[in-house]
């Protein structure tokens, strides 16, 4: 950490952060992946966003992950929260092009996952094409019927132009997002477009929520700095809108406007959110480590409901303190009996805590907190539960 006259500048250190890339059958992540990595925040000082700061430990261990398939739950599928995802940004695709079908156009989706979208968007008319480094692009193209190829971009074996290039969760993943989506627009027909989609990271940096760092992310944007970066690197036109579903920005970007973008003049602002964020960060921490310090001294056993968003906090108090007995708990089917690198808890179920109730629960969604609880409090009415505001003491919600 930096300081000047009392201020602190960045890069900011976090400490240890678990190096999470997937669902694990163990609680390590092998394949000579570590299962914990530093972090540190920086400010990108052409855009004003918030980045992680710079690690090659960092970038070689995403590298080996990428080609491994990251396969972090969420990703576009043809069920449960994929769906919902590949659904929403179908919806907005169709409203924002005035187009209930895409006959005619020709379209790439570059870091495709599975192909699930282009597997919609070529039932929708469209001429579709995928570059995935994973396995699982591979896995996809069998099985919805779609070209994928297995490279990073940009690639030799993608060629011609395009009328539609889609970045769905892609340039929050990439070091110079600048320069990648310049090579981007490239292969763009006269008059095409880029559409896509970041996570929406301004309520995150409100509530100082620590979860919102992912090794896998080099860049968190707000509205603003999505649209100076996209604008510095298009030099074109660009629409913002949030999503629907999910959480997440999305835009449609033009290129070919000959204007120059005037420098970045939001740079102080942006760092002043940068500051905040961090300082809540660690108010939080504190305010977490108060709740399991009070467990140890009664020798009770915690439920972490939606672990991913606690195992950031957990990461950095393991090593400041003795942490009580802990339990982790989530819906999610996916997760279940799988593991978190680094936290030897294997991933129980809502039944499992009905059967084998813990003296506590704390709920780490912000957005769904008190219908868990709800729905928590109808079976174990005597169970003690706190939700995000009641931890943290009335942080915003997103």
């Amino acid at each position: 950490m930096n300081e000047s006259k009392g201020k602190w500048s960045p890069p900011y250190n976090i400490g240890l952060l678990p190096f999470v890339f997937g669902p694990l059958s163990q609680p390590r992540n092998g394949a000579d992946l570590p299962d914990f990595l530093p972090f540190s925040i920086d400010i990108d000082p052409k855009t004003g966003t918030m980045t992680q700061m710079s690690n090659a430990h960092v970038s070689h261990a995403l590298e080996s992950a990428y080609r491994m398939g990251s396969h972090i739950s969420g990703m576009m599928d043809d069920s449960g929260i994929g769906k919902e995802y590949a659904d929403d940004f179908i919806r907005f695709l169709k409203s924002i092009l005035a187009k209930d079908r895409f006959d005619g156009l020709r379209i790439l989706e570059i870091g495709c996952g599975t192909g699930y979208l282009l597997y919609l968007l070529k039932n929708l008319g469209a001429e579709v094409i995928g570059i995935e480094p994973g396995r699982h692009g591979q896995e996809g193209s069998i099985r919805y019927g779609v070209p994928v190829v297995q490279d990073f971009f940009p690639s030799s074996e993608i060629r011609g132009y395009y009328d539609l290039i889609i970045l769905y969760d892609v340039i929050e993943h990439i070091e110079e997002p600048i320069s990648f989506l310049q090579e981007a627009a490239k292969l763009l027909n006269p008059g095409g477009r880029i559409a896509l989609s970041v996570p929406d990271c301004q309520p995150y940096m409100q509530s100082g929520d620590i979860s919102l760092l992912l090794h896998e992310h080099w860049n968190y944007y707000t509205q603003k700095t999505l649209r100076t970066t996209i604008l510095q690197a298009l030099e074109g036109d660009v629409r913002i809108f949030n999503s629907s579903y999910g959480g997440a920005l999305y835009a449609l970007a033009t290129i070919g406007s000959a204007r120059k973008m005037p420098p970045n003049t939001d740079l102080a602002a942006r760092l002043l959110e940068a500051q905040r964020f961090c300082s809540l960060i660690q108010v939080n921490i504190n305010k977490v480590a108060s709740v399991l310090e009070a467990a140890l001294q009664k020798d009770e056993t915690v439920g972490i409901y939606v672990p991913g968003r606690a195992i950031n906090t957990l990461s950095i108090l393991q090593n400041k303190m003795k942490l009580p007995k802990l339990r982790f708990f989530d819906d999610n089917p996916y997760l279940y009996r799988k593991y978190y690198p680094g936290f030897p808890y294997p991933i129980e179920s809502k039944n499992d805590l009905f059967e084998k109730p813990a003296n506590t629960v704390l709920v780490f969604s912000k957005s769904f907190g008190d219908q868990i609880k709800t729905a928590l409090s109808r079976e174990l009415p005597n169970l003690d539960i706190m939700v995000w505001d009641e931890i943290f003491g009335g942080g915003k919600t997103s």
